[in-house]
């Protein structure tokens, strides 16, 4: 509140400055080709104001809206950033050998549930945009690198996963196919990021 006032204040010190300023240059300088009016128009003062006025009040309104959507935009892209950051973790986390199964499992579901999340809240704002079919491409796309990572083979024969144990390990061929899928996610997610922003 002592902010504002002090703004108001400042604001009313600045248009008294340009009032004087004028009034002196007026009274010191004699143009030649031009008549000064020694008259004053209140129509014409009222109406500078009321502009003046107008202007200010729609900048400030116009201000605050727009900061106000680039603070939820920053939101979402945070949360978008986060969940790629937590992708680009399960990959490092694929390349290794003998992982616990249990942490292929609760990264993927991290994953799901921040995805699923995010959507959920975008879709609401962003109905109209496109927002649906980014989703159906990532809730594909998602499942099948689910699938990648957490189905054990049938065949005993298939050695592209081997589980001992309770732990993992990947073959350099489904480690191809888990970046290469992961890449076409993190696209769909940057996509979000493009909507979110436009």
């Amino acid at each position: 509140m002592k902010g504002k006032t002090k703004i108001n204040k400042l604001w009313y010190l600045w248009l008294l400055i340009g009032i004087g300023v004028g009034v002196v240059i007026g009274k010191l300088i004699n143009w030649k080709y031009f008549e000064i009016s020694k008259e004053i128009n209140l129509v014409e003062i009222l109406n500078v104001l009321i502009t003046t006025g107008l202007t200010w009040y729609i900048a400030s309104i116009l201000g605050k809206r727009l900061k106000q959507e680039q603070f939820k935009s920053d939101l979402y892209v945070a949360k978008i950033c986060d969940i790629e950051h937590h992708l680009s973790q399960l990959l490092e986390l694929v390349q290794d050998e003998n992982i616990p199964y249990g942490k292929i499992i609760s990264h993927v579901h991290v994953v799901g549930i921040a995805k699923n999340s995010l959507i959920k809240s975008l879709s609401d704002i962003y109905k109209n945009r496109g927002i649906d079919t980014i989703n159906d491409t990532m809730t594909t796309k998602y499942k099948e690198l689910k699938s990648l990572l957490t189905d054990r083979p049938i065949d005993k024969q298939n050695k592209s996963v081997i589980v001992k144990n309770n732990m993992i390990t990947f073959s350099p061929d489904r480690i191809s196919e888990i970046i290469a899928l992961s890449y076409t996610v993190k696209e769909e997610y940057f996509k979000l990021k493009v909507l979110i922003n436009e």
